[in-house]
């Protein structure tokens, strides 16, 4: 017979990793804010991905404990930051872009729900997709950086 959740400690254990992703979601929100486009796109990139790896975590750990979410006001309108947006000069493959702004449409959807797993999926696939990006934009980089160093040797 499986042991029963407490879910008192199950709610606890919720809030707090909530509270931890939530305070890195934070960071990345506010390194892509007014961010120009440097070589810490990619470090930028990186820190959203792990943004929603945890909010991923956080949520799966709710939903195993039968929680629901508390839908957030106003998700379906919810923009990322203006670097992140179509049209703004986004470096990077087109088709990542694409995978990426499904993954924002899907993850804004989700926090408009109650359903706990469709949110842990939603910020998986958010991770996944701002995880892809930045390995894409760091390999750019490289090779641009590889480029100016062959051009300047001359």
């Amino acid at each position: 017979m499986p042991d029963k959740i407490d879910l008192a400690a199950a709610k606890a254990r919720t809030i707090s990793a909530f509270t931890s992703a939530d305070a890195i979601w934070g960071q990345a929100m506010r390194a892509h804010q007014l961010a120009p486009p440097d070589l810490g796109f990619a470090d930028r990139l990186r820190l959203l991905a792990d943004a929603a790896a945890r909010k991923a975590h956080a949520a799966r750990i709710g939903n195993l404990a039968g929680l629901k979410w508390v839908p957030v006001p106003g998700a379906l309108d919810a923009q990322v930051p203006y670097e992140l947006r179509p049209g703004t000069g986004r470096r990077g493959p087109r088709e990542l872009w694409q995978h990426f702004d499904s993954a924002v449409t899907a993850y804004n959807a989700a926090n408009a729900d109650t359903d706990l797993a469709r949110l842990a999926d939603a910020a998986d696939e958010l991770s996944e997709a701002a995880s892809a990006l930045a390995t894409a934009v760091e390999q750019q980089d490289r090779e641009a950086i590889t480029a100016l160093a062959r051009t300047g040797a001359r």
